[in-house]
């Protein structure tokens, strides 16, 4: 062998052990880049979600409506109140409550022989009152559970799992909050010497929100006291906001959400204001979940109407505008759901839209249930089935 076949021979090795090295580099390469990801999957991962999720593709329900028991009419020409817990629809005329399964079938029906009677709902149940009389029932699909006759005149009650709130007036103050639980038993009384205009439970149940409309410098503010039932001073008494409550909700860090005709506050624990937002046009309704708030503003005149949504007490609000006068709002399972005259629309809380459906006009507010919408019009009741 030549000694030019030797050097041959030694670059090729020489060449062959290159080849590894680079190879064995790339490899350790991608081994750290890999394991990079992996560790910080945590921090790029939901992103990646969020980028699907926003691009994903907006539903569109075709609108069919049921058929079987639907619709529900409503008859003697009497305004009704409508609303779904638990899987049972519950309907209130002027002298008769109805319950329905989701089905539209009648499961029973009560007289109840209240004048200017009010409904609200809450798992599986509904409170029925008078409001500016003295009597109030709680009523299930089986049963009525029981009724109570207050020694005052009824402003407003609420309801939540466990508890029952009425509002009453009195001769030696503004409003008196009275809480019994689900069996009528008292549980609790709160004598007021401002007007009580919201109540709504605490997170862990055990206590309420309570909101008061006060007079300051000509202008109407609002207070909202959080309280205990164990506990005779209040946990923490709010900043004045500039607006008259419609709704309030507690949040879990302990602060609570004001809903207001002119404004949406955020509180903190110490009930300190740490964001609001102002919303254009005349207020036309509003809903709150959890940390979310949905409203809607329809300015006539200048034919602006729009949707404000603020998913929490650290969120710019997203402004949707519409061309149509938007009647009703809801939120459900962390969307905003709007209706106008031909359409319902749901929204995300970042204002993306995700799911639609087309309807008549002969409808004036809904109900989310499930995978159902109820349709509430002036003498009749649909139901459409809605994808999201």
């Amino acid at each position: 062998m030549s000694a030019n076949d030797i050097d041959i021979i030694e670059e090729r090795k020489k060449e062959k052990r290159r080849r590894r090295i680079i190879k064995l580099i790339i490899i350790i390469v991608l081994a750290l880049i890999v394991g990079g990801l992996y560790y910080y999957r945590d921090k790029w991962y939901p992103k990646l979600e969020g980028l699907g999720e926003k691009y994903q593709t907006t539903i569109r329900n075709n609108g069919k409506l049921a058929e079987g028991n639907f619709p529900i009419e409503i008859t003697g020409g009497s305004e009704y109140q409508f609303d779904v817990t638990n899987k049972i629809g519950y309907l209130l005329n002027d002298a008769y409550i109805y319950i329905y399964n989701q089905n539209g079938g009648l499961i029973e029906s009560r007289q109840h022989g209240y004048s200017n009677a009010v409904m609200k709902v809450s798992d599986g149940k509904a409170l029925i009152y008078e409001s500016g009389g003295y009597n109030f029932r709680i009523e299930s699909y089986k049963k009525t559970s029981f009724t109570k006759k207050m020694d005052n005149i009824i402003i407003f009650g609420i309801m939540n799992k466990d508890y029952i709130a009425v509002v009453t007036a009195s001769d030696k103050y503004a409003s008196v909050l009275n809480v019994y639980d689900r069996k009528g038993n008292f549980v609790y009384k709160r004598e007021c010497v401002e007007r009580i205009i919201d109540v709504s439970f605490t997170e862990d149940g055990k206590g309420c929100l309570l909101s008061f409309i006060n007079a300051s410098n000509g202008a109407l503010i609002n207070i909202t006291e959080k309280i205990h039932f164990d506990k005779s001073e209040p946990l923490w008494i709010s900043e004045p906001a500039e607006t008259f409550c419609i709704d309030s909700f507690p949040l879990e860090s302990g602060g609570a959400v004001l809903l207001g005709e002119e404004e949406c506050a955020y509180y903190d624990s110490e009930g300190k204001i740490i964001n609001s937002s102002v919303y254009g046009g005349d207020f036309s309704g509003g809903a709150v979940e959890g940390s979310h708030t949905a409203v809607i503003s329809n300015d006539e005149q200048r034919r602006k109407y729009a949707l404000t949504l603020i998913s929490d007490e650290s969120s710019e609000p997203v402004v949707i505008n519409s061309e149509e006068v938007l009647k009703d709002v809801a939120i459900y399972d962390g969307c905003a759901y709007i209706m106008t005259s031909k359409n319902i629309m749901a929204y995300d809380f970042e204002g993306q839209l995700r799911s639609t459906v087309e309807i008549s006009d002969a409808y004036v507010s809904f109900r989310r249930s499930d995978d159902y919408i109820f349709l509430l019009g002036y003498d009749k009741i649909d139901r459409i089935d809605y994808n999201n």
